[in-house]
């Protein structure tokens, strides 16, 4: 008697694992989009944080009205020491960065209070 497993058999244990792969390979895309922003939106915060620094510690605050905004560009915080060039890659999108030259941190007066708010552009160097 010969031992082994019969086609029905190999054939359902294939589409069992094909069920599953319809099944969490999304759900894996899904999760990996989703870190991806995570990071992108972390990376945000640390230039705004950077820009604010950089208002602070050069009281640039006063020049900051209602109806005046101050638009910080990231080309300055990194001329400046705040962040580095390589810091801005974009970590949704391989081989993109956000532009230092037409990308900004703008600060507004919003009720008496000073507000931030960044405002990027991605480019993709040619190499």
């Amino acid at each position: 008697m010969k031992k082994g497993f019969t086609l029905v058999e190999l054939l359902a244990v294939i589409v069992i694992l094909g069920i599953i792969a319809v099944i969490t390979v999304p759900r894996i895309q899904e999760a990996l989009y989703e870190l991806q922003d995570d990071a992108y939106d972390l990376l945000v915060t640390q230039i705004e944080e950077s820009a604010n620094d950089y208002v602070v510690n050069n009281n640039l605050a006063s020049q900051v009205t209602v109806g005046n905004p101050l638009d910080i560009y990231l080309h300055q915080l990194i001329d400046a020491g705040y962040i580095k060039q390589e810091d801005l890659a974009d970590p949704r999108s391989e081989g993109d960065y956000i532009d230092p030259v037409s990308s900004y941190v703008r600060f507004t007066l919003e009720a008496g209070d000073l507000e931030y708010k960044a405002y990027f552009t991605s480019i993709t160097p040619v190499e």
